[in-house]
């Protein structure tokens, strides 16, 4: 075991790292300003709904930057595929929501708590997730 090569790659591992959670914040942020309500009070006042929602939304973005990071040749295509899978997974996030359920007010629903509504959304989000990484691996 060669640890001078693990001390010589650290700040590779740093600068990834911290690359990475930037970009994960970018996803989230996205996902929360598209939400017409505020899930952190929603959160905060016990909505489970709400918490499966986002839960499922972050989860597919980590799968999405996981294999944006195993995929990426560099720190800037990292960011490159990374945004652009983030870009894609919302929207067919939204696609699939609105093919799934056209008559519901689905917004409304995890609003009010409604934890099959809210668990239905977040996986939608990590199944795209799934499929957006298997596309960007190379």
């Amino acid at each position: 075991m060669d640890i001078l090569y693990y001390l010589q790659t650290f700040d590779h591992f740093l600068i990834y790292l911290v690359t990475s959670f930037v970009l994960f914040l970018i996803g989230t942020f996205i996902f929360k300003w598209l939400t017409p309500y505020s899930e952190r009070d929603l959160i905060r006042a016990g909505n489970v709904a709400v918490s499966l929602k986002l839960l499922g939304k972050m989860a597919g973005l980590v799968v999405v930057l996981q294999s944006a990071i195993r995929s990426s040749i560099n720190l800037v295509d990292l960011a490159i595929w990374a945004l652009i899978a983030i870009i894609i997974q919302v929207l067919l996030h939204f696609v699939l929501e609105h093919a799934f359920t056209r008559n519901t007010n689905l917004a409304n629903e995890v609003e009010k708590g409604n934890v099959a509504v809210g668990l239905f959304l977040g996986g939608i989000s990590v199944l795209v997730g799934i499929i957006v990484a298997a596309t960007i691996s190379y």
